[in-house]
């Protein structure tokens, strides 16, 4: 009796999954009428679809094999356990069911062997299935019962070549689970060496492979190369680079073959200097089945991300802007404040609709690596915006970052209705510090209003209810927010007074009281009709504002970072941009 098993040389490098061995051996016949048959062991994953059918070493020769299937060992020629569980289904691939017989295949050589298999539920427990097998040789006349009882007690005779047995071991999904696998992964300096490693609890023996790659959403920038080596572990573990190179794409990185135990299997990263800072995860793959399903059998683990020490990826901040005909433009950034906007770029259209809208965050743009589409924890605080329709309900709409992205930003999610109640809606950043986006807003009584962010992605839950921050805001013809301009990590807000006054109000960090008593920044911006915290548009680490006159001039406010004098001498933008209705 053998199983069939996989080894570290079968490792597809392009997939990096482990393949099934051959069930075909080459011709070992010493004689014309040799016939040599051996059954084996296999552990297969729900869904997957396993043989029930010997290795023919001398196929040529071979022109009938009995099968026989069932529950309990193949050693009672009654046949105990004969059949399937429920919902196990035989596919016959070209085989007969014999008559009168359960569990029981007469399988005929033709051009090539028919080969049966057994569908195994893609929910299926922990099970294990036995069938045994028995020649019957020639073209005539089978004794069928004698066939079947030789197959289903072929465990009990002697292993000729002529009788086997093979075995199924079904482990569920749940089972695969409880192979584990924590990350010990510190910061990779910029020029240097690390030591990372990963703690394996395999529950069952199985093939590991690990990919480095950059993580989601976060900076990323080219930069030397990272590479791996110097892999070191205990007993029952066999580990082989099969990329050198961090980041590891479609090539895994390393693959190890383990026993089934507790294993620590560690490696050094090795930094080109030169790095900017970056963020990368482990992927790992742990894979226990000889016969596995593509893609789903693996269990797939992901660590937090670690660093790489470096100098920094500098996002892009840029603005958005509806024209009267309800097209809503990016303008992406470019980090020169000479020219601090790129030409712009459509991003939909019937933005007409809306009464409000608001970015939660200045919109950024950058070197940010993407794997997927899908908006995540990870988008917040990259320009995600609310719009209120003239019904008075507030919808949420999440950047769509990545490769294959369609449109800029997700369907629109429904935050909760009676909106209407405030006439200014004002996104603040994170104001208190838990790195989730949160809204200020006036109701008509001129009283300011905070709602934190809860960062969940369901429907009318994307805030907290609100909290009243104080009264007297109706002194205020406009309010603009959501980044840091004092250079304290925390985000501010902008209110001009009636009478052209700007006042800084300072974030506190603090739900209760978010904001510190206003300082006066200047006067004479009653001559604009647009103010816009955008982020840092001159990549000088400060974030800048922009605003826009009443003969459609844009101007740019470079920030300083000091509460007291937060802005430099306006800068000229250009002009035209009296062809929108609103900017954020």
């Amino acid at each position: 009796m053998r199983r069939i098993t996989r080894r570290a040389a079968t490792l597809s490098a392009a997939a990096g999954l482990l393949t099934a061995a051959t069930l075909l051996s080459p011709h070992t016949a010493s004689a014309a009428d040799e016939v040599r048959l051996s059954g084996y062991d296999e552990v297969a994953a729900p869904g997957s679809f396993p043989q029930l059918f010997p290795i023919v070493e001398s196929w040529p020769y071979v022109s009938r094999v009995v099968v026989a299937v069932g529950t309990q060992p193949m050693t009672d020629p009654a046949g105990a356990g004969a059949g399937l569980p429920p919902d196990y289904k035989v596919r016959l691939n070209g085989c007969q069911e014999a008559v009168g017989y359960v569990g029981v295949l007469v399988c005929e050589k033709g051009r090539l062997f028919p080969r049966p298999d057994v569908s195994i539920p893609a929910d299926a427990d922990d099970a294990t299935l036995y069938w045994g097998f028995a020649y019957a040789p020639g073209s005539g006349d089978l004794n069928l019962d004698a066939a079947v009882q030789e197959a289903r007690s072929a465990g009990s005779r002697p292993a000729d070549g002529r009788h086997g047995t093979g075995k199924i071991t079904v482990k569920s999904r749940a089972h695969a689970l409880l192979n584990t696998i924590d990350f010990d992964l510190p910061t990779v300096p910029d020029g240097g060496v690390v030591h990372q490693q990963m703690r394996v609890h395999a529950n069952d023996a199985g093939q590991l492979t690990l990919r480095l790659r950059r993580a989601e959403g976060y900076l990323s920038a080219d930069a030397p190369p990272i590479r791996i080596g110097n892999v070191a572990v205990g007993p029952g573990a066999a580990c082989e680079i099969h990329n050198t190179r961090v980041p590891g794409d479609t090539v895994p990185n390393l693959a190890c073959e383990l026993e089934a135990g507790d294993h620590v299997i560690g490696y050094e990263l090795t930094s080109d200097p030169g790095q900017y800072t970056q963020k990368f995860q482990a992927h790992t793959r742990y894979d226990i089945y000889d016969r596995p399903v593509w893609d789903e059998s693996d269990v797939k683990q992901t660590s937090a991300p670690f660093s790489v020490e470096g100098s920094p990826v500098v996002p892009w901040h840029g603005l958005r802007a509806r024209d009267t005909n309800g097209k809503l433009w990016e303008y992406r950034g470019t980090g020169n404040a000479v020219g601090p906007l790129a030409p712009r770029h459509e991003a939909g259209h019937g933005w007409q609709a809306y009464t409000a809208i608001t970015s939660l965050s200045p919109y950024e743009e950058g070197p940010f690596f993407w794997g997927t589409v899908t908006p995540s924890d990870i988008t917040r605080g990259l320009g995600d915006f609310v719009a209120r329709d003239a019904a008075g309900t507030l919808w949420y709409y999440d950047r769509q970052l990545g490769a294959g992205a369609r449109t800029a930003y997700a369907p629109r999610v429904r935050v909760g209705g009676g909106w209407n109640v405030y006439d200014q809606i004002v996104g603040a950043g994170d104001l208190n510090g838990d790195a989730l986006m949160d809204l200020v807003a006036r109701d008509k009584a001129g009283t300011l209003w905070f709602y934190e962010g809860t960062g969940t992605q369901t429907s009318g839950a994307r805030f907290k209810a609100r909290v009243r921050i104080g009264g007297g805001w109706q002194v205020y013809d406009r309010l603009a927010g959501g980044a840091d301009l004092t250079g304290d990590g925390r985000a501010d807000l902008l209110a001009r007074d009636k009478a052209g006054a700007l006042w800084l109000y300072r974030g506190t960090g603090k739900a209760a009281a978010p904001y510190a008593p206003r300082v006066r920044v200047g006067g004479g911006w009653q001559v604009y009709d647009q103010l816009v915290v955008t982020g840092d548009l001159t990549d000088d680490g400060r974030a800048d504002a922009v605003a826009r006159d009443r003969t459609g001039t844009l101007w740019l406010y470079r920030g300083t970072g000091k509460p007291t004098a937060p802005f430099l001498p306006r800068t000229r933008i250009g002009g035209g941009w009296n062809t929108y209705d609103h900017l954020f």
